[in-house]
């Protein structure tokens, strides 16, 4: 009896040591994970504290090539450099003021640049949150340097957000040809310039500027002493990929065109696109906040929203145009276009079924769509039906190489209509 108490009891005695052993290897875990940690911020920190005084050298030896630049040979620049197994990027930007600015030369007054502000900023990778090595000088131009006869060019570049867009290349072209890239503030100025007739443009490839053209320019003239100022809206270009979609089913036509609505398209807001397929891409847009709402059609009633001429009210309404699918700079967003379907039947005298009939769809020109659309919709099943899909508005409805008793009937697509609209068509 007593050996059996004794055997209970060194089991128990070795379940403690166990239990006890465990404990000790996670503390002992936690500490070495902890003293990791620590090393490893320790050793980040030092290489952060040598990368930032190998920073702050290449600045100020950047600098001082600045100095010892000719003044009127000074450019804006970007370049990198290798010490040690750190490549490190240094970023030398130029900006004229005058003497009493206190925004940047695109954003004053016209006054007559005084001033160049020269910023070196000075950066290297896995940086771990630590900020860029920046130095800063203010230059004033030599006597002489310049001449008094002679004006200056601010260009503005913004991006879809309305900030401004750096590091894009504006080109000038007239009397003087030069090229400077936007600073952080998306500001480009041609200072001292001969006066006269100046092409203005930007062409970065991937980028467009509100009404989708990668290469737009303005015309601006230069007069002595003024600051003429030129702006430009420019991104990268978004891309919607659309699909079309029946409401209740039928056959799509594979030729229908895309509207776009956005404020941005000038003069009307829309902007139609051609195209075949169910499935479309429509790229070198100018990324919109408020994206983009979409419709199947060209003519003005094919827009739920679409107005009536001469003031006349809305084609439909109550209707709605469907929520806009969104268009981030550079990025390529899914979307649906929508089409109401309708069901066509087509007889022969008597009533019979006209099986194998082709079917046509015709939308009457209008101020939108002056040439007007037509669509083959398919042909007749068995029972001489046919069930389709179009663009909101009025159609007449034509079967090929028939007569019609009577006139060619019209197919009404309503957007704010729940049912699926029919049309019969009787033929001699």
């Amino acid at each position: 009896m007593r050996d059996d108490v004794e055997v209970r009891i060194g089991v128990g005695e070795d379940g403690v040591s166990l239990l006890e052993l465990v404990v000790a290897l996670s503390i002992f875990v936690v500490m070495i994970l902890g003293i990791v940690a620590s090393i490893d911020s320790g050793l980040t920190l030092t290489r952060n504290n040598a990368a930032r005084s190998v920073a702050a050298n290449l600045a100020s030896q950047e600098m001082d090539t600045v100095r010892s630049t000719p003044f009127t040979s000074l450019t804006p620049r970007t370049v990198t450099q290798l010490v040690g197994s750190t490549t490190y990027g240094i970023d030398r930007q130029l900006t004229w003021v005058s003497k009493t600015a206190t925004n940047g030369p695109c954003d004053g007054t016209n006054a007559n640049p005084e001033l160049l502000r020269v910023h070196v900023e000075v950066t290297w990778p896995s940086m771990s949150g630590v900020k860029p090595v920046v130095s800063d000088t203010t230059l004033a131009p030599p006597v002489g340097a310049y001449s008094t006869n002679s004006g200056h060019i601010a260009v503005k570049v913004l991006d879809g957000t309305g900030a401004g867009e750096a590091d894009t290349s504006v080109q000038i072209a007239g009397p003087v040809t030069e090229s400077l890239p936007t600073n952080s503030d998306g500001c480009a100025f041609f200072a001292f310039l001969t006066p006269g007739t100046y092409t203005v443009s930007l062409n970065s490839v991937g980028f467009v500027d509100r009404q989708g053209v990668q290469h737009p320019s303005q015309t601006v003239g230069v007069t002595v002493g003024n600051v003429s100022s030129v702006q430009f809206d420019y991104d990268q270009a978004a891309t919607l990929s659309l699909t079309f979609a029946a409401n209740a089913g039928g056959t799509i036509p594979n030729d229908l065109p895309v509207s776009l609505g956005n404020t941005q398209f000038q003069p009307s807001g829309v902007k139609t696109y051609t195209g075949t397929g169910l499935t479309r891409s429509i790229g070198s847009l100018f990324p919109a906040n408020d994206g983009f709402t979409v419709w199947a059609g060209s003519c003005a009633d094919a827009d739920p929203e679409g107005q009536l001429p001469n003031s006349g009210g809305a084609y439909w309404t109550g209707g709605q145009r469907a929520d806009p699918i969104s268009s981030p700079a550079g990025v390529t967003t899914v979307g649906t276009v929508a089409v109401k379907t309708a069901t066509i039947t087509v007889t022969k005298p008597g009533g019979l079924p006209l099986a194998g009939a082709t079917v046509v769809a015709t939308h009457a020109a209008d101020s939108v769509c002056a040439a007007g659309e037509t669509h083959t919709l398919g042909v007749t099943d068995a029972t001489g039906s046919l069930s389709t899909a179009l663009p909101y508005g009025t159609w007449q409805i034509t079967v090929t190489g028939e007569s019609p008793a009577g006139a060619w009937p019209s197919l009404v697509l309503d957007p704010t209509a729940a049912t699926t609209p029919t049309v019969a068509v009787s033929t001699l």
